[in-house]
């Protein structure tokens, strides 16, 4: 696992949990959450506690996704820690496989002729 911070917030966590996003929208708050032993703000050697959940968009090109995103909260430091899904980045609605499509689809490194999944259009201030 990884861990992303922007400044002062919360700490994003990466996990891999080993399905396609689909997958996991269709489990929702039933997915196989990790167990975070540390703080990844404190570094506190103790469990960070299910604090709740948040729901955020993921987008492929075939179809847009209301997932459930997890948040632990430190017993310690009291600050938060959300676990993203590795399949998606922070602050972004497009998965990562769909953006790394489209930008090897634009450098010209894929065949256009024969592709199985409709080009995407260019995000705009309405779809982000």
């Amino acid at each position: 696992m990884g861990d992303f911070q922007r400044g002062d917030e919360d700490v994003i966590r990466f996990h891999d949990f080993q399905v396609d996003v689909q997958t996991y929208a269709q489990r929702g708050k039933q997915n196989d959450f990790p167990l975070l032993k540390r703080c990844p703000h404190c570094q506190a050697k103790r469990p960070l506690y299910r604090h709740g959940y948040y729901e955020r968009n993921a987008v492929t090109s075939h179809q847009s996704y209301r997932i459930w995103i997890a948040r632990y909260r430190c017993p310690e430091c009291r600050r938060t820690v959300a676990v993203l899904p590795s399949f998606l980045l922070p602050y972004f609605q497009y998965t990562l496989p769909t953006i790394w499509r489209v930008v090897k689809e634009r450098l010209g490194l894929t065949p256009k002729r024969g592709m199985e999944e409709a080009p995407l259009p260019y995000p705009s201030s309405l779809a982000v």
